[in-house]
């Protein structure tokens, strides 16, 4: 994955939290734990996956969403890259 399309997965990914983050305004990097803080409720969190797995032709599996990477920006994104480069 090139340097432009992470960062376009990362400001994507960024950018729907602010828009759907449950209480006042957020600060979102990297290292954000959207999960863990409470940003997303549960359905926040499965329309963020539905949305990624169209927007960037990627599955997820039932047994994957459970995988403490998808909690963080970085680590949502880094396994965005990996499905798509395989």
């Amino acid at each position: 994955m090139t340097d432009t399309i992470k960062a376009e997965i990362q400001s994507f990914v960024a950018d729907y939290i602010r828009n759907h983050a449950t209480g006042e305004e957020v600060v979102v990097d990297e290292t954000t734990n959207f999960v863990d803080s409470r940003l997303l409720d549960s359905f926040a969190i499965l329309s963020l996956i539905l949305t990624l797995e169209t927007q960037y032709s990627v599955r997820f599996q039932p047994q994957e969403l459970v995988d403490p990477r998808l909690h963080t920006v970085g680590g949502l994104t880094q396994v965005i890259n990996n499905k798509t480069t395989t």
